[in-house]
């Protein structure tokens, strides 16, 4: 059989915990169309043919999702409609009735980036395959083809069992309609999948919001606003993510002499409560206050802070952190915004504040050059607002554990001894992003997919409950997010800025997406298989991963 070493793993992982199992190729082909089923971990590039699955039958616990990669050929040029998911029941009756059809579109990525992974993808059109458009018809030419994508949610009390199933492709061709079915089958086990327990971020950019507007800005706090944050939210919560950048802080208000500040929160007590109501939230990121005097990598950092103008209001300045007036700032907000978030109680039942799930960044990706600076702005903090939580992308070879609580490595410096043994109270993330290139794990659209899902085995592996990234919808560097999605003059490899797609007050997921997010539920499966046999479970992720950078794929 096709079947990638993952893969196959995966269905030993979910053996272990039930031992069923159904194999039932299947093939088609009617009214000039030709329907394959490709394992969903292959990237299908234009002009090259990809083998069949050798086993079309997908097998998921309850609480997964049932992932299918079709590749439509056509003899006869065909304008293709939108694709209808047909009756998934199993033969007692129970049945799947929600997904997501789309078909997928190509993108640009240009920049050859170095060092260049190995196996990186080499696409003869210089095209890759990504977002999944779920509004849209194809036309497919004589002797070409278009690529579906079909994903299925398999709810917690699903019933388990095989499920048949098929999707119908309608169109018109030479002025007829024809209709084609490919069948497939979906085998459920009896085993759930709890909660999901790694800890997951993607930085995301209301400032990209007139991208999902028609191109017309997008006003702070307006109907249009909340809408695209709608959107937002509930595809990242969908796909695995549960921890959420914040923009907003306190609005500083000058006391009644005009010499001091004090702080108005109902701005971001707004987005939090949003978040709250709209996403799983286990965490709050507070964006960073502190950024690089002069924007040199090695600069130190200054904070930028409301400055009383002594005429009844403020500035905002960047100052160094032995500033006084820094040092004044920092002793009036944290402590108000501590005693604020205590203040404010999870609507859940579990008796917990906003200062449970809150953590504050402090400045982006210190560096040893300029950590005394990154420091010496922590240090002040910790000393106003001690109960305040200090998550940081973080980049100095030592670290002071009295000055923060999450540190998060590039993935290439996530190897390094500091990170072997965390203090009590304290974790390990990791994140990726334009860096590290080479052999490592990314989710660059020229990766190979299982590259993106084997992202979350490492976390496995190394026990880092956590995951970062920093581009989820950081469109526009070449204008268009859906053409040339490197960015050369960044140094962006394809795919980093963005990992879904605009789409008027909507968003389009990608193939990159749902393989970090099986990742992601991957890392469940293993736990659980870890509650049982541990020693089993290591050796399932040590078959995949053999180092940081070596895998098999």
């Amino acid at each position: 059989m096709n079947i990638s070493p993952l893969r196959l793993l995966v269905n030993r992982t979910i053996r272990t915990l039930c031992p069923a199992l159904l194999l039932l190729p299947v093939a088609c082909s009617e009214s000039g169309l030709t329907i394959r089923v490709i394992d969903p971990l292959t990237n299908v590039l234009p002009g090259i043919v990809c083998p069949p699955a050798g086993d079309d039958t997908v097998r998921v616990a309850r609480g997964e999702n049932a992932v299918l990669q079709f590749v439509i050929s056509a003899d006869d040029s065909v304008a293709a409609r939108n694709p209808v998911l047909r009756s998934l029941k199993t033969k007692q009756g129970a049945s799947l009735d929600k997904a997501v059809l789309g078909w997928v579109r190509n993108v640009q990525a240009s920049h050859a980036y170095v060092p260049a992974a190995p196996d990186a993808l080499q696409s003869p059109s210089g095209e890759y395959p990504d977002p999944i458009l779920t509004d849209t018809t194809v036309s497919i030419a004589a002797g070409g083809t278009a690529l579906l994508w079909l994903d299925i949610p398999i709810p917690a009390d699903a019933e388990a069992g095989l499920y048949e199933g098929s999707v119908r492709i309608s169109g018109l061709k030479n002025g007829k309609r024809i209709v084609a079915d490919r069948q497939f089958t979906i085998q459920v086990y009896p085993v759930t999948l709890p909660e999901q327990s790694l800890l997951v971020t993607n930085w995301y950019f209301p400032d990209k919001f007139s991208f999902m507007n028609g191109n017309e800005s997008v006003e702070d706090d307006s109907p249009a606003y909340w809408e695209c944050m709608r959107q937002l939210v509930e595809t990242a919560s969908a796909y695995g993510q549960n921890v959420w950048l914040l923009y907003e802080t306190g609005t500083p208000v000058p006391t009644a002499d005009g010499k001091g500040l004090t702080f108005d929160f109902s701005r971001m007590d707004k987005t939090i409560e949003f978040l709250l109501r709209h996403a799983d939230v286990r965490l709050i990121e507070a964006n960073h206050f502190a950024k690089r005097s002069r924007n040199g990598w090695t600069d130190p950092f200054w904070a930028n802070v409301p400055v009383p103008d002594g005429k009844g209001s403020y500035v905002y300045q960047r100052l160094p952190h032995d500033d006084p007036r820094v040092q004044r700032y920092i002793a009036a907000y944290f402590p108000a915004l501590q005693e604020h978030l205590r203040s404010r109680m999870i609507d859940d039942g579990s008796g917990r504040s906003w200062l449970d799930i809150y953590t504050q960044h402090i400045a982006d990706e210190p560096l040893n050059e300029n950590k005394t600076s990154w420091e010496g702005l922590a240090r002040q903090v910790k000393q106003a607002a001690p109960d305040i939580r200090i998550i940081e992308a973080y980049r100095s070879s030592s670290y002071d554990p009295a000055l923060i609580d999450i540190l998060v490595p590039q993935l290439d410096e996530f190897v390094w001894e500091i990170y072997r043994t965390m203090p009590a109270g304290h974790s390990c993330w990791f994140y990726t992003c334009m860096y590290p290139r080479g052999n490592f794990a990314n989710r660059y659209v020229t990766l190979p997919l299982i590259k993106t899902r084997l992202l979350h085995w490492i976390n496995y592996k190394y026990d880092s409950p956590g995951y970062l990234h920093w581009g989820f919808n950081a469109w526009g560097a070449n204008g268009d997010p859906f053409g040339d999605v490197s960015a050369p003059a960044n140094d962006w490899p394809g795919g980093d800025s963005h990992i879904v797609y605009p789409g008027y007050r909507k968003l389009y997921p990608s193939i990159r997406l749902a393989a970090m997010r099986d990742g992601i539920r991957d890392y469940d499966l293993l736990k659980m298989v870890e509650a049982r046999d541990s020693i089993r479970a290591q050796a399932f992720v040590n078959a995949i991963i053999f180092d940081f950078n070596r895998y098999d794929t």
